[in-house]
């Protein structure tokens, strides 16, 4: 399929980072009455900190102004995919590999837990990062104290690393002030070469951190502010995202998939910034396995995708056991430029899973979030983590870990139209009777999970029609017009991709 989009001066080939291109600015939100750095009613969210929380109002219009973005993706994977998907249960999976392709806008809930967790873990990373690579080049010419070790200082020097500063922006007075500290806390052995040369080789490292490249999380010197549109944007990358669910996974049949997605790709239509390739460690495996018995694609398929998207191919040795490969993409177009940008700059993910896979991941993603409490929760999930936390703790936690792993590996080795639907491997199945507790066999976890999943649908009920209560008369001809807005891009994204 040959598409000649030229002649559309709205709309480009792989066209990135559009708004600053066309010097697009979004509107600013009218301020709320009152600071919601923490939840109200039924959306609430339990977090480690929730003082870098967007608005609720504010993610609600980055959900609604997804739309157009979704729909494009939609559009081109219908367009691209139809003749691979099943038409119905009983087709033939090797004809139709694709079991079905489903496209979604993350909730508002979903937005702000996104942003808060991701927000969080970047700026903790980035402060490690920055306190080790300290550290380790401090060692290069100087020896530490005597019962002093690497771990501790690390830890010392991340002590002087203001919250939420991008470390590599300000690495001169960070180094400075790290080492003053060492210095007077007789970390190091400093007194080995002359005070001369010791501001010589600290000049050196200086110049060595000031050449790391900066963080891609900033804006100027600091974080991209995450109560902001464009914050909520970055953060929250995959607000878009596509599922393609394969019946038969086999790289055969994924080829088929990626030819199609590499097509869309040659005609201008979808641009793909990178490829995630989630792999078993080989560590893991059982015995007489391979690597190649798991994978959904080979890397001369993912090369050629990686290649004509002109896209980085990253190989993810995966820690969970999860096994997917996941296709980045950049939905930002100058057909939404009409529109003030309100409907541009979002990114998406594309997944291709296999539908055993895909059951034990939707119940696999919540307990991974609860392993760490920087990440957010919606309220409902409260008897789930209750649940989780009483029995995943240092006694359990390395069983359940590969218990988890071993299940993902099982999941992924099931024949096309396994029966095996209703119900995982059991722990004594897999061989961990005695080591995690059976409140933890995902059987159970998933049926906690579906009691918590009705709890919070019927309350992101109840949160729509009390919004919808709340709407003004101005408020609903301002909703009327942007509806509107929304069709015609739709119209005009339909008119393109279908011609």
């Amino acid at each position: 399929m040959q598409i000649n989009i030229n002649k559309f001066h709205f709309l480009y080939p792989n066209t990135v980072n559009t708004n600053r291109q066309y010097g697009l600015k979004y509107p600013n939100l009218a301020p709320l009455a009152q600071d919601t750095v923490s939840f109200s009613g039924r959306g609430k969210l339990i977090a480690e900190s929730m003082i870098d929380a967007p608005p609720e109002r504010t993610c609600r219009q980055v959900e609604i102004n997804a739309e157009p973005a979704r729909f494009y993706l939609e559009s081109v994977l219908n367009e691209y995919l139809k003749p691979l998907t099943q038409v119905n249960s009983d087709s033939n999976p090797k004809e139709f590999p694709i079991l079905e392709c489903t496209t979604r806008v993350k909730k508002s809930t979903s937005i702000r837990e996104k942003v808060v967790s991701k927000y969080s873990k970047i700026y903790t990373a980035e402060a490690d990062e920055f306190s080790e690579r300290v550290v380790d080049e401090l060692l290069k010419y100087f020896k530490l104290r005597d019962g002093i070790s690497r771990d501790s200082v690390v830890q010392e020097a991340k002590k002087n690393i203001a919250s939420k500063v991008p470390p590599y922006e300000f690495a001169s007075y960070y180094f400075s002030t790290i080492t003053s500290d060492f210095k007077e806390k007789n970390c190091f052995n400093f007194s080995d070469y002359s005070e001369e040369k010791m501001k010589q080789i600290f000049a050196q490292i200086t110049d060595t951190l000031e050449e790391v490249p900066k963080s891609p999380h900033t804006d100027g010197s600091v974080y991209i502010e995450p109560t902001s549109i464009k914050g909520v944007k970055h953060y929250a990358n995959d607000i878009v995202g596509a599922r393609i669910t394969m019946k038969e996974s086999d790289p055969e049949y994924t080829g088929l998939v990626l030819a199609a997605l590499k097509q869309a790709v040659d005609d201008g239509l979808l641009n793909i910034t990178s490829i995630e390739n989630n792999l078993p460690d080989p560590k893991k495996l059982p015995q007489g396995k391979e690597i190649s018995d798991y994978a959904y694609a080979t890397d001369s398929q993912l090369r050629k995708l990686a290649k004509a998207a002109d896209a980085k191919l990253i190989r993810n040795k995966s820690k969970s056991g999860y096994l997917a490969i996941h296709i980045n993409v950049d939905l930002s177009s100058p057909l939404f430029s009409c529109y003030k940008g309100v409907f541009d700059g979002y990114t998406g993910e594309i997944q291709i899973i296999g539908s055993d896979v895909e059951q034990l991941k939707d119940v696999e993603d919540l307990c991974y979030k609860l392993k760490d409490d920087k990440n957010a929760i919606r309220s409902e999930y409260k008897p789930f983590k209750t649940h989780f936390k009483t029995y995943y703790n240092d006694e359990t936690k390395e069983a359940f870990e590969d218990y988890t792993y071993a299940l993902y590996l099982a999941q992924r080795t099931l024949p096309p139209n396994s029966k095996r639907t209703d119900f995982f491997p059991s722990i004594e199945e897999l061989g961990f009777e005695g080591k995690v507790p059976k409140e933890l066999d995902f059987n159970y976890l998933r049926r906690l999970k579906e009691k918590c999943d009705f709890s919070a649908k019927l309350a992101q009920k109840q949160e729509e029609m009390k919004n919808g209560d709340k709407s003004s008369h101005s408020e609903t001809i301002k909703t009327i017009k942007h509806n509107g807005n929304i069709k015609t891009v739709k119209s005009l994204i339909s008119y393109i991709i279908r011609g």
